[in-house]
């Protein structure tokens, strides 16, 4: 059936969807919206909504060219009135980068999700804002750093972020080292690819074995300074090169330090991704994997223990048999990793289940050419290939070759893969017709994203064509059309029409990808449908983040400023709470009272929190999301062939109530049935002072907010602390 048949009969109407007053609107400030002139006034404002609808719609749809301008106006249209009206967000990737440069921008800016197998790649895409995951598998890590040249960084003394006494100038350098057959110069270009290629020149000579006792000097000089602008992030003040300089010489102390491949490589990946967070505007969120077979698998579930390597979530990589528990080993990897996950606090290691990630090997064989990583923008070395070959033979050979991204939600190929993903909300929806229309309108965007842009994996991007279309607010959508609370939502068969409807949406995408692929002529996405944890883009209009539960009811949102910032003084004079911190001086805190959309729908008592709903109930609704969503159903209920990615889901327990040996029968009975989720002890915040999140009763709610003038020009603040995920792995 054509994608335009399902139009919804009654024409939608156009809705400009309003932020969340408070923390939506804050959110949106901080992550989405630009600044920009006033036609009318000519002064500096913040975008619309409306306006970010607009941008967004047009940058995708202008990937379709001239030739399609028929096609490309019904989808902009379409688009445009989907984003205003908040049924369709698309991932935060393209709000914030979305407009009419998208065709000639590089795909990984707008990938929330990758995967790399070498360092120099790794550090690539964590530039680009993609969160990646990396197996460290002993036959993944082929690279023995022990054996990288001696490194120096230096620049010139006329740079501006030079410091005499600190730094090494090219001057002082070539007087010192020359230019000598075993003394090799680079000068590090001012751009993303610059970076990487410092990086791949240190892995490259690490893994060709001959050049232990050169020396490698990178030449900073032309990296533009601290605080100029970088035009592709909206202008955003540079780091300067002091950050990779640093990173760089950290990475150099590993050689000697006799620590297996796979060990060197879990650390040089930890020294990049600080450099990356240092930058101050890009994220670094990293996942790292080890299969429980490999012989060190127990020094991985330990690696992190005492707060170390903090830059990545570690996950061991587990399949059908590990379950079984037919060998003393699989026996010890359970122990250890129940054993680090629970008594530490920290939820880590978690679970893969390699065995439930789809896995389509068509066409795989042919990156044993080394030639899996290119791009227009980025070329490795001609010799770099070799090492990528290595790999990839290497990789072709393993029974399981995916892992997930490091939020869970996406299956990818380990050697290196892609997927973008979009948020549907059919809560916001004006009918069951109208989120399938979103819902669509979503998988063509994606694929239009695969299609016409150009990413350093392009061979596996046409290959796979890997999509995932998800969806926010799903607690609302059943309240609010079904009346189901989610008590009712896990009894299958009292809100059977909620999972059919689920079921349908998504048939529905599944028939979409492979019309509108056929249209285009290119391959059927592998995978389709996902959830992601939504954390920033549900705040946008307080929607219950992905498949979580609410986390609290109502709350005062904690932000901190310096004592002497003029708006703590604004604040106090409105009456909003304020508190001086004494554990970090010369800070104030201001309250903002915070209600979640879900708690204004009025659900008569039947609202539960995540604190609320037991360990056994939250695995319950996983599978059943896995079911009808990630699985799906057809029309008579026979499961249909998963073309699914995952629930990203951080269930949380509280420890004073599920004792060690409770928790270790609940992961034995339920986490070989799902294919990710994330277990997160509860913490007692009370005794912190700083508190992000302050829960209060519905009365002090009131209290608060009707002490509060309130005032147009005063915008409501919002900090990191209140932007990170659930599970923490994706910070901004």
């Amino acid at each position: 059936m054509s994608s335009t048949s399902q139009l919804p009969k009654k024409k939608m109407k156009f809705i400009d969807r309003k932020l969340d007053n408070g923390m939506g609107r804050a959110v949106a400030r901080r992550t989405y919206l630009r600044r920009i002139a006033d036609e009318n006034t000519g002064q500096e404002r913040w975008e619309t909504w409306r306006e970010v609808a607009d941008r967004v719609a047009l940058g995708n749809t202008s990937l379709l060219g001239k030739k399609m301008s028929k096609h490309r106006e019904e989808e902009y249209e379409l688009m445009r009135k989907h984003i205003s009206n908040g049924s369709l967000l698309m991932s935060g990737r393209h709000l914030q980068h979305g407009d009419e440069t998208q065709p000639g921008r590089n795909m990984e800016v707008f990938t929330n999700c990758s995967t790399a197998s070498s360092s120099y790649i790794l550090f690539y895409l964590l530039m680009n804002g993609s969160g990646v995951g990396r197996p460290y598998d002993d036959d993944m890590c082929v690279v023995n750093w022990d054996n990288m040249p001696n490194v120096r960084c230096v620049m010139s003394a006329e740079h501006p972020d030079f410091e005499w006494g600190v730094d090494e100038s090219v001057r002082d350098a070539e007087h010192k080292y020359g230019h000598g057959d075993s003394i090799h110069w680079f000068e590090v270009p001012d751009s993303r690819e610059g970076w990487a290629q410092a990086v791949e020149m240190v892995e490259i000579m690490a893994y060709e074995k001959k050049f232990k006792n050169d020396l490698l000097i990178l030449d900073f000089t032309k990296v533009r300074p601290k605080g100029s602008p970088i035009r592709g992030m909206q202008d955003r003040p540079s780091s300067g090169p002091k950050p990779l300089m640093n990173s760089i010489q950290k990475l150099t102390t590993i050689k000697g330090a006799d620590m297996s491949p796979w060990k060197q490589a879990i650390f040089v990946d930890h020294y990049l991704a600080e450099c990356v967070l240092v930058g101050g505007a890009r994220r670094s969120a990293r996942i790292a994997t080890k299969v429980w077979t490999d012989p060190e698998v127990l020094d991985f579930i330990a690696i992190k223990r005492g707060g170390f390597l903090w830059s990545a979530n570690n996950s061991v990589a587990v399949d059908d048999k590990f379950w079984k528990q037919k060998s003393n080993h699989a026996r010890k990897v359970l122990d250890a990793i129940m054993e680090a996950s629970y008594k530490d606090g920290t939820g880590e290691p978690g679970f893969i289940n390699q065995h439930r990630l789809v896995q389509n090997d068509e066409g795989y064989d042919n990156y044993q050419d080394g030639e899996y990583a290119q791009s227009d923008k980025y070329q490795p070395l001609d010799r770099t290939k070799k090492m990528l070959a290595h790999v990839a033979r290497n990789a072709g050979a393993k029974l399981y070759s995916q892992i997930p991204n490091p939020c869970g939600e996406i299956s990818l190929n380990m050697l290196g893969g892609y997927c973008v993903i979009a948020d549907v909300v059919p809560y916001y929806a004006q009918s069951i017709d109208a989120a399938e229309e979103a819902f669509r309108a979503a998988t063509r965007a994606l694929i239009r994203v695969n299609t016409f842009m150009d990413s350093l994996y392009r061979r596996e991007v046409k290959r796979t064509n890997r999509i995932g279309v998800g969806m926010t607010g799903i607690h609302e959508f059943g309240w609010n059309v079904f009346g189901y609370s989610f008590r009712d939502l896990i009894d299958e068969k009292k809100s059977q029409d909620f999972w059919d409807t689920l079921a349908r949406f998504k048939r529905a995408v599944v028939e979409e990808a492979e019309d509108y692929s056929k249209k285009l002529g290119v391959v059927v996405p592998h995978t389709n449908t996902t959830i992601k944890p939504s954390g920033t883009i549900s705040k946008l209009f307080a929607l219950t983040e992905g498949a979580h539960l609410p986390s609290m009811r109502e709350y005062l949102r904690w932000v901190q400023y310096r004592s002497d910032d003029p708006q703590v003084k604004k604040y106090k004079q409105k009456g909003y709470p304020i508190k001086e911190l004494k554990s970090y001086q010369g800070s104030t805190a201001v309250g903002f009272p915070t209600q979640p959309l879900i708690c204004r729908l009025g659900m008569n008592g039947e609202l539960v929190t995540a604190g609320e709903a037991t360990p056994e109930e939250q695995y319950k609704w996983l599978m059943l999301l896995e079911k009808y969503w990630i699985v799906g159903v057809d029309e008579k209920g026979k499961s249909m062939e998963d073309t699914g990615n995952q629930v990203s889901y951080t269930l949380k327990y509280d420890p004073t109530k599920v004792s060690f040996k409770k928790y270790k029968e609940m992961v034995a009975k339920y986490q070989g049935l799902v294919k990710c989720c994330s277990l997160m002890p509860q913490q007692d915040a009370t005794a912190y002072e700083y508190q992000p999140e302050q829960p209060v009763t519905i009365s002090e709610f009131m209290k608060v907010l009707n002490e509060i003038e309130l005032d147009e020009e005063l915008f409501e603040d919002i900090d990191y602390e209140h932007l990170k995920c659930e599970s923490g792995a994706c910070p901004i």
